[in-house]
């Protein structure tokens, strides 16, 4: 049921990213397929690619119910056995996946029931599954089409090593990455993307490149209104990809139909007043979040790790951010000074929102001296052993504007401590993340209470499914049971075992308050992360043209798969 009126075919949306891999979630959202989805009340789990669903009594499988005469892009049928395909011929692949609970944090299967009946089961319970496929994990898909992706694999094709060869690639493995990337939008930066089935609302039309996407409707979308119409309305999708100042300045001209991801509360009063001549309306929905830092306490450098795994550095520079200030400065007065944590949780105490979050220079000084690090000759703190410190802050446009890393360096160098900004594109902060080379990572997306119950693993170490904050070797340690990676602190430890506890709890009881309780706490007393400004409006940026969407939106945000849940492939073009 459309949320105002069936609507018109045709036409092309305007959107923009940042560049192929990075700020393109907010297209993505747009074309969305999963089995499941959440609703606009940002709670409820309702249908999608699956028609329904039952659970076992202990919550360790689930029945989907899929539905008769789906398709593929190509016109193949969509069935159970592409569901099975998926984990058992790829999350249980050894050869493509070494960890294969690295998806869910618990080891997954699949059997076939009939052609529309699937059941997927776990090693231990996980409540949390249709959760996590319905926010943070709607970037995925829990299916892939078995008639295409056969021909790669040793298993059904005996020649796949020597056809690869033949198709120019070193191996099956190279032959099959190349076409198949769990994250969604890695698989359509390619003339790949050109060959895949697909069951998203729209397919890519032309080859991509530096420069564009252009998409178009699929011919098989599954989804009606309530006339009996196909879904989408829209013919085509054009994804330009332009670095931030550029976006802007495309919007405030008028050539960009929808824009969230990326909009910063400071370019508002600019986009607020020239509505009506790039006609389009800002809206300001609540439940953004300002950026949070995470100091790399395990950073290769054995200097810098000294520094930055001594809580008393973290808790530091925790009190020498003016919240205060930086509300009014970058965010108009519109956000609430907080401390790092989830997001709208049913367990918080507002003592948490608090937690060291008071601006007190003293505070800084007298932990920063007490680790050795002595005012030197230019006015900057040194090394506990006398030598040159300064923080080398690789950022990211996507994570942290230019505003906000100067307000920041700042604060940071009235307590002494000598910073060397340096922006750079998304995807090296994440290579420099994983090699552990940075003195700063951000690229951390709150988890609110869903997203928290679907995947802990944003709330321990290494806090991240795309890029690392810090304790990647922690995270090896724990998967491996100790024969990999690098032994964690106590309290790291701790946070690893109730995250196994947490993932068999039923939101509400009891026992999943007191969990959640001690992760808030755990993270807290170790500053992981260092919290700046909380519940911010978002600017959300729509055409006047684009029709159909919800009145009033509530959170957009990339754990809820920013306009996924508000069901984009009803949208048209008066």
């Amino acid at each position: 049921l459309p949320y105002v009126e069936c609507g018109n075919y045709g036409g092309t949306i305007e959107g923009t990213s940042r560049a192929p891999t990075s700020g393109t979630s907010d297209i993505l959202s747009w074309r969305q397929a999963v089995l499941v989805r959440i609703a606009d009340d940002l709670k409820t789990i309702v249908p999608n690619v699956a028609r329904s669903w039952t659970w076992n009594d202990d919550y360790s499988a689930i029945t989907f119910e899929l539905r008769k005469g789906h398709k593929w892009s190509d016109g193949q049928p969509f069935t159970s056995a592409d569901v099975v395909f998926f984990f058992e011929d790829i999350i249980q692949n050894k050869d493509l996946n070494p960890e294969t609970t690295s998806e869910y944090g618990v080891n997954p299967h699949a059997k076939a029931i009939d052609e529309t009946h699937v059941e997927v089961s776990f090693d231990s319970p996980f409540p949390g599954f249709l959760t996590y496929l319905a926010t943070s994990g709607s970037y995925f898909s829990t299916f892939a089409p078995r008639h295409f992706f056969e021909k790669f694999m040793p298993q059904y094709n005996p020649n796949a090593d020597a056809d690869a060869k033949a198709a120019g690639f070193e191996d099956w493995k190279k032959w099959f990455t190349n076409y198949y990337q769990k994250w969604h939008d890695d698989a359509t930066v390619s003339a790949a993307a050109l060959e895949v089935p697909t069951l998203e609302a729209h397919i890519v039309e032309q080859v991509p490149d530096t420069q564009q996407r252009v998409f178009k409707a699929n011919p098989y979308y599954f989804k009606v209104d309530s006339m009996g119409q196909q879904l989408p309305y829209i013919d085509h999708v054009h994804e330009r990809f332009l670095n931030a100042d550029l976006q802007a300045l495309a919007i405030l001209n008028g050539e960009i139909d929808f824009k969230a991801q990326g909009n910063e509360l400071p370019n508002y009063p600019t986009f607020k007043e020239n509505e009506a001549k790039g006609g389009y309306t800002v809206l300001l929905p609540p439940g953004s979040i300002g950026a949070s830092l995470a100091f790399n306490i395990t950073h290769v450098d054995p200097k810098l790790r000294g520094v930055y795994s001594d809580l008393r550095f973290r808790q530091a520079v925790s009190h020498a951010i003016n919240r205060n200030e930086m509300n009014e400065v970058l965010y108009f007065g519109l956000g609430t000074p907080s401390q790092s944590m989830p997001a709208d949780l049913s367990f918080e105490q507002p003592e948490d929102h608090a937690y060291m979050i008071d601006f007190a220079p003293e505070k800084s000084a007298a932990p920063l001296a007490e680790m050795g690090m002595k005012i030197g000759a230019h006015g900057f703190r040194t090394f506990p052993d006398g030598s040159p410190f300064t923080i080398l802050w690789e950022y990211s446009s996507q994570f942290a504007n230019a505003e906000f890393v100067k307000l920041m360096t700042d604060y940071l160098k009235a307590v002494g401590l000598n910073v060397n900004p340096k922006e750079l594109t998304s995807e090296a902060t994440r290579e420099n993340a994983k090699a552990g080379k940075s003195d700063i990572n951000m690229e951390w997306e709150v988890p609110y209470e869903p997203t928290l119950i679907a995947n802990v693993e944003l709330y321990i170490p290494y806090y991240s499914d795309i890029s690392p904050l810090f304790g990647v070797k922690w995270k090896q340690w724990n998967d491996s049971n100790g024969a990999e990676g690098e032994e964690p602190p106590a309290w790291a430890k701790q946070l690893f075992e109730l995250s196994k506890e947490w993932k068999t709890l039923l939101p509400g009881t009891e026992r999943y308050t007191a969990v959640g309780r001690e992760l808030i706490k755990l993270n807290q007393e170790n500053m992981t992360l260092i919290g700046t400004i909380g519940e911010l409006p978002k600017p959300v940026v729509v055409k006047s043209r684009l029709k159909n969407l919800l009145p009033e939106l509530s959170t957009v945000h990339f754990n809820f798969g920013y306009m996924y849940p508000y069901r984009p492939d009803q949208w048209y073009i008066e």
